[in-house]
């Protein structure tokens, strides 16, 4: 798998992805989403390319720590059923990358796709729609590998560097989809309410059975929903000097800072007390990761609130039931 981008490389990221998307020529965007589909689907296809060039121009740019990534793929393994609001997006246009890739891009030990690494988004109507990205080099890498099974010759290095200039841009979007907002995802559907009563098994069997765009999408939910809570600090990340001179050259308008969103660590302090608030705990225990819903009186309905498997308990105190603290490590 090739080196992830930085938080500071989003704004370029962004800028090169509009100009080759708004490009009318043989080698825009346009034309090569629209490469070997059948009409109408590539003139949909055509002008999806276009339509995406505006949205991303209007994008907000979001950066998800590694921390935070990890979080969100395994809360996603727990998402209870939910009908997603307007209000839960940080912004109704966006693009965001996660530091490390929400989808496995192995099956029983075999390569079966490149890894997604970021999600794009564009409210319209009563729904979200996305865009799912992978990195180009992962996707060339994978376009490369032929199939000896289907007679499938694996490209040469003249094929591949062809390819490559034929796609310019640092991300390759790999599938698109919709989330309607007060209506229950398909993927959602057969989810409880209450996960809580759930066991990691049981969740781990769903996950296997989830197909890469509905671990994407579970991973971006979750994400969302994570950076409405208290639970995530942002900073702001600024292209490099060498960046920001190619982003005045191709666009000053999208010179612009990402919003680095990291997890806001806490740390436990020796004066935790008992539940009669008199004797401190004498132990520490592991409080396993769940979703708790929690009301909302201004909108008078529930929102789903994350609460992250953490240690509790004073600092230096024995473990109690070691075994569980194995159970989360294996996790």
């Amino acid at each position: 798998m090739s080196q992830q981008l930085t938080a500071r490389a989003l704004p370029e990221v962004r800028a090169e992805l509009v100009q080759w998307l708004a490009d009318p020529g043989p080698q825009g965007g346009p034309a090569r989403w629209a490469q070997g589909l059948e009409t109408p689907y590539a003139e949909q296809e055509r002008r999806a390319a276009a339509t995406w060039s505006v949205a991303l121009r209007a994008a907000e740019l979001f950066y998800i720590a590694s921390d935070m990534t990890r979080m969100a793929v395994s809360a996603g393994l727990a998402l209870p059923s939910y009908r997603l609001h307007p209000e839960d997006l940080p912004a109704t246009h966006g693009l965001l990358l996660w530091e490390e890739p929400v989808t496995d891009p192995y099956e029983g030990g075999e390569l079966v796709g490149c890894p997604i690494i970021g999600m794009s988004w564009a409210v319209r109507g009563s729904g979200v729609y996305i865009r799912t990205w992978c990195l180009r080099e992962d996707w060339i890498t994978d376009m490369a590998r032929g199939d000896l099974r289907s007679g499938i010759a694996d490209l040469t290095p003249a094929e591949v560097r062809a390819v490559r200039l034929r796609h310019p841009q640092q991300i390759v979007c790999m599938s698109s989809g919709r989330l309607p907002f007060g209506k229950v995802p398909g993927w959602l559907s057969t989810m409880p309410e209450d996960t809580s009563g759930m066991s990691v098994a049981e969740l781990e069997d769903r996950s296997k059975n989830a197909g890469r765009q509905e671990q994407a999408e579970r991973a971006l939910v979750v994400t969302w929903l994570l950076m409405g809570q208290t639970l995530v600090r942002e900073e702001e990340a600024t292209p490099s000097k060498a960046s920001a001179k190619h982003l005045r050259r191709l666009d000053p308008a999208l010179l612009t800072s990402v919003r680095y969103v990291q997890l806001r660590h806490a740390s436990s302090t020796p004066t935790d007390r008992g539940r009669g608030g008199g004797r401190p705990y004498q132990f520490r225990w592991i409080v396993r990761g769940h979703w708790r819903n929690h009301w909302y009186p201004s909108r008078k309905a529930h929102r789903p609130i994350w609460i992250d498997s953490h240690m509790k308990g004073p600092d230096g105190a024995p473990i109690l039931d070691p075994d569980k603290l194995v159970n989360v490590l294996r996790r």
